[in-house]
């Protein structure tokens, strides 16, 4: 898989919160005056956790992890590979409605 060069978010110019991307105004304002920025894919694992019964449709085991990206934005995302632990650097990626998290690529 190649790695993603940024990742999108939204800045509000009203109050200057950094959020994913919505359709709809600031989620802590509820300003219009919203745009969006790109920023780097790479975060750090806050916390991680492996479901062994997930919900029906997920597959066992199920891996999440919530990764603090930049400008403190905090994006709750599938692993794919193996789950990792609190500090641990990986890039996120979009894919589709949700948000993907692998170890990041070494240089």
């Amino acid at each position: 898989m190649k790695a993603a060069a940024t990742l999108e978010f939204t800045r509000c110019a009203s109050c200057h919160a950094r959020f994913l991307p919505t359709d709809g105004p600031c989620p802590k304002c509820g300003s219009s005056d919203c745009a969006p920025y790109s920023a780097s894919p790479v975060g750090r694992v806050l916390v991680a956790t492996e479901l062994h019964y997930p919900a029906s449709g997920w597959h066992a085991p199920h891996r999440l992890a919530l990764v603090e990206m930049a400008d403190a934005v905090r994006v709750l995302a599938i692993v794919d590979e193996v789950l990792p632990v609190p500090g641990d650097l990986v890039e996120v990626r979009r894919d589709g409605d949700i948000h993907r998290a692998r170890p990041e690529p070494t240089k």
